[in-house]
């Protein structure tokens, strides 16, 4: 193989893995299962209200975060840049959480917005208490689809083989280690899970 060969699939690996952390962003995800449950369930605008507050919310102050020069790109790879988001996000999902009670949202939904706040709290106590960056990535992807298996159809336990992709991806591109991806899939998808079928 030549040197150029190297570098080409080199080049095509790099590519994949970030189509990959892309693709299995936390808000992409977020966005697309909160509307699948939605629909499931036949709320769709209860769904798209979730998706604001777990997709399109976070990513706007990451944004935000980033204009102001506080947060230096979309996935905040920098541990000390995930503290004060992980609290505004915390604040955002319970505010929408406190929403849905009171508009009286199907507890599908509120299962769902609950599942992800005590995900996000597990991860929160990893990152900010034990000072180690859980990969989010994982933790949602696993969480997701474990939730949506109990919402909407067990097939869904299929997509799991989705979760180790996303944290090669994670890994290959030097954002965690693959303990931080294993540990962040444990975490959501035992949080996520249980958390849905307490309240669901």
């Amino acid at each position: 193989m030549t040197e150029i060969d190297f570098r080409d699939r080199r080049t095509v690996t790099d590519m994949a893995a970030r189509v990959l952390t892309e693709v299995g962003a936390p808000w992409v995800i977020n966005i697309v299962t909160s509307m699948v449950i939605g629909f499931s369930v036949g709320t769709a605008g209860w769904g798209a209200f979730v998706a604001l507050c777990t997709g399109v919310v976070p990513m706007a102050v990451i944004l935000f975060g980033m204009r102001r020069s506080r947060i230096g790109d979309h996935h905040v790879t920098q541990i000390n840049e995930r503290h004060l988001l992980i609290v505004v996000l915390l604040v955002v999902a319970v505010g929408g959480l406190i929403i849905q009670i009171l508009g009286h949202a199907p507890i599908e939904m509120i299962a769902f917005m609950s599942a992800g706040l005590v995900a996000l709290g597990v991860a929160a106590v990893i990152t900010s208490i034990f000072h180690w960056k859980v990969s989010v990535h994982t933790g949602v992807s696993a969480g997701v689809t474990v939730v949506l298996a109990l919402a909407v159809s067990p097939w869904w336990l299929l997509a799991l083989v989705f979760t180790p992709l996303v944290g090669w991806s994670r890994v290959h591109l030097g954002d965690h280690t693959k303990g931080q991806v294993v540990v962040g899939s444990i975490a959501g998808a035992v949080a996520a899970g249980m958390t849905y079928a307490l309240i669901a």
